[in-house]
């Protein structure tokens, strides 16, 4: 059997996009809600307003992440120092990993001039390359939002990621309190409030927003090697969604967080055997750097379906 290419596993992607997104899944189980992850990074440029707009054809949540400028515009990065696999510098030529480019030390202009499209990206060899910037927080919103009017779209869902470390707060970012007054400026202003989930593997983000906010639905990103108790007492509280690597997933987590009342999400995950084995848990959502279609068509080409 010929090697599958990557022209056709697109087409088979846009061939089975609504039987997987709006029906069963192809093992019997109801759909995934799928989060895609960076705009599904395994075939866009992460972070990208153009990957955001891709993802909203396949009825996913989009996924992102949210870093800080100097000059304190909130903006959507994954890294808070500039990544050099994929950031070109404004003359063409790449940044190299000891020149440290860390955002909150650089002000957004200066940030924008950078290139996060072009490069190909060594991990995701299907990722479609084209000219990029790393967008304002707002400017995403909007672009999404007018995107989804015109192509007659759902409304965008947002799973929307914290990073902080409080060993580099001050220095990759602010505080939690300032973080999250900066990020909820915005949320505010687009009217999306209703429609996002916040979620972190730092809890203070959490922490402050169940107190502040307390409407906002959080997920919280679990340390994979920690009992559900002992990271549901490190954050204070129990969320709305708890998400933790695949592997850590079984039907004893499954009923004790059905207990307690917090929703599972399969951590990111690019294996559709693993989906498969949750899902049948009982857990129907899942991050993912690709579309279910696509891990689903790459699955029948393994199998030499």
């Amino acid at each position: 059997m010929k090697l599958i290419t990557i022209a056709l596993l697109r087409g088979l992607v846009l061939g089975t996009v609504l039987y997987l997104v709006c029906g069963q899944t192809a093992i019997g189980q109801p759909a995934m809600e799928v989060f895609a992850h960076r705009g599904f990074r395994g075939l866009h440029p992460e972070n990208t307003i153009q990957a955001m707009k891709k993802a909203l054809h396949y009825g996913a949540v989009l996924e992102l992440d949210l870093a800080i400028s100097r000059d304190k515009n909130v903006i959507v990065s994954h890294d808070a120092v500039m990544n050099p696999k994929i950031t070109g510098k404004k003359d063409g030529s790449s940044i190299v990993k000891e020149e440290k480019h860390v955002l909150y030390q650089m002000d957004y202009a200066d940030i924008r001039s950078y290139d996060v499209g072009q490069l190909p990206n060594p991990d995701f060899p299907e990722q479609e390359r084209y000219p990029a910037y790393i967008p304002l927080l707002s400017e995403l919103i909007d672009s999404v939002e007018s995107y989804a009017v015109a192509q007659g779209l759902e409304a965008p869902r947002y799973f929307i990621e914290t990073k902080l470390n409080p060993k580099t707060d001050g220095v990759n970012h602010p505080g939690p309190e300032e973080f999250v007054r900066l990020m909820m400026q915005v949320i505010e202003a687009k009217g999306i409030r209703d429609r996002i989930i916040v979620q972190s593997f730092d809890p203070r983000t959490l922490q402050v927003l169940h107190r502040l906010f307390p409407d906002v639905k959080l997920a919280f990103l679990a340390k994979a090697k920690t009992s559900l108790e002992d990271n549901l007492e490190w954050l204070g509280f129990t969320p709305d969604f708890y998400s933790i690597n695949p592997a850590y997933i079984d039907a004893a987590l499954v009923a004790a967080c059905k207990e307690i009342k917090t929703e599972l999400i399969i951590g990111n995950c690019n294996d559709y055997n693993e989906i498969e084995r949750i899902s049948a848990l009982g857990v129907h959502r899942v991050i993912s750097d690709f579309p279910m279609t696509s891990l689903a068509a790459k699955k029948r080409h393994n199998n030499g379906i």
